[in-house]
Parts: C-alpha cells; structure tokens; sequence
C-alpha cells in the first residue's frame, strides 16, 4: 500500500519554503503566505475560495495570502511542489508592494512568456533538490528569489489596506474556528445551528458566509471531510467498513455507502480493495 507523502525541500523556519506533497486530503485552509502550485504530471482540481481551477500537467497557479484553497479528492494521486512565501519578506525588498497583494493568476502549459519563465526557475529547484549538490539549499533558495522577481515584474498587485485585512483576518478567524471544530468533532453529530452558533452568525448568513468563502455547501464540506478521513481509515487500518463508517461520523451504512460512492466514484470496500492491490 502506497502512503501519502509530504517531503519537505527546506527544513528552517523561513520567510521562502517549499515541499513536495501528494496529499489530496487537504480540506479548507488559509494561510498568512502566499502559495504557488506547480504540477509536473498528472491533473489536480484546486478550490480556491468560490472557484475550481484545473491543473492539468505543468500548470502553474498562485494564490494570495489569505485565499480560502482546497485539493478537491481525485482518484488518482497527483504530486505537485508548493512553494510558499512570506509577503512581509516580500515588503521589506520590494517596498512598493506594502499593503497590497498579488493578484490570483494561472499559467498554463500551452502559454509561454512568463509560464515558461517560471517553470525554468522551479524545474531548477527540483534539480537542486535531486542532485543535492554543495550548497542546494542556498541555490533552492536563491531561484525561490528569482521566482519572486518574475512575479513582482509580471503579476498585478491588489491594494490591501492594513483595515482590509483587519477584517478579512477576522473573518478567516470565524472560518479556522469551524474548521477547527469539524476536524475534532467530525464523528459526532454537527447540526447547523450548532456550527452557526459557533462562527457566531444566524443560520442564513452563516450558509451565505460559508459558501462564499469555499465555494461549498457547509453540509458539502463535512460530508467531504468525513469521506477522506473514512478513505484514510480504509487505507491505513484493518477496521470494517461498518467501523469505518461510525469512525468518520456517519449514522448508518446505506449513507456512507451512498456519499462515499458520490465523491470517490465507488464504494468503499471496491475502494479498500483497490488500494490494498497497489
């Protein structure tokens, strides 16, 4: 049986950083650092607040600090390298772009100009990483620079005034709440007035803060949420399907089989098969 792999490229607490992942089980996330996606083969769907983009091989997408961005499951596991970099590092050499952000931006394969620019500079940390020369980490690091050169010059920047992000932190703080609460009590029931309550909104202005911010149903997101930490169960353990199912919070086996097929594409015990022949 094959495992998720997460393999980090530099190991310092840095402003610059970088990993490669093959993890899909990635559910709504921030960060206070910008992300940059890159695909070397293989398709990816990435949710990134109310929207889907399809990587398809060699893609690159960015997004801004902030953005709400998700893996969507796929079948097939897709290893992708993700570079992440601290806006503030950003300001304090390139003080142009206080209190303003990049905008969102996707370079496809069939491009060139700037995508093949930048995949120029992260097909050389790859190679970096992979030779693992005298000084790669330096040399990792100095094209993680280049990169954020190429951007600064090609890539539009938002204005972010320091209220605007007063309250868009106080809004991802609502969500990272929710989050939170899903991934402890997911096995348990979790009603909408409950999780309502707990952002503090009414029911109706919760659901609208919800999907606005993920593109998704609040139901939508824990049914997902429970699927991949049942298919992890199946992977990882010799627990039945039955236990599964109340393992991940589901109340009866018709409706895990029923969701599960509904995201996975099977049921779950082709799904257990499949993964114990690979």
């Amino acid at each position: 049986m094959k495992a998720h792999q997460q393999k980090e490229l530099l190991h310092s607490n840095s402003p610059l950083n970088m990993f490669f992942t093959d993890v899909s089980e990635f559910p709504p996330h921030w960060h206070e650092v910008a992300e940059m996606i890159y695909v070397p083969q293989g398709s990816l769907r990435v949710g990134v607040n109310n929207e889907i983009y399809k990587l398809e091989p060699r893609d690159i997408l960015l997004i801004t600090d902030g953005d709400v961005h998700y893996f969507v499951p796929e079948a097939e596991r897709t290893n992708r390298l993700i570079l992440h970099f601290s806006m503030s590092f950003f300001e304090s050499a390139f003080p142009a772009a206080k209190n303003k952000c990049f905008a969102r931006s996707i370079w496809k394969e069939s491009e060139a100009g700037v995508h093949n620019l930048l995949e120029e500079q992260i097909t050389a940390i790859i190679g970096e990483y992979c030779a693992k020369g005298d000084a790669c980490e330096i040399a990792m690091r100095a094209r993680l620079l280049d990169i954020l050169v190429l951007l600064a010059r090609n890539v539009p920047m938002q204005p972010y005034s320091p209220q605007k992000r007063i309250r868009r932190l106080n809004r991802l703080e609502r969500l990272e709440n929710v989050f939170a609460y899903v991934e402890n009590n997911y096995c348990s029931d979790i009603s909408l007035p409950e999780i309502s309550s707990l952002a503090n909104f009414s029911e109706y202005y919760f659901t609208r803060f919800f999907k606005e911010a993920t593109g998704m149903t609040f139901g939508s997101y824990l049914s997902n949420y429970r699927v991949e930490k049942a298919a992890q169960l199946l992977r990882d353990t010799n627990d039945t399907i039955t236990e599964v199912a109340f393992k991940s919070g589901f109340g009866s086996i018709k409706n895990f089989n029923r969701v599960f097929k509904q995201i996975k594409g099977c049921s779950p015990s082709i799904y257990k098969k499949t993964i114990s022949e690979e």
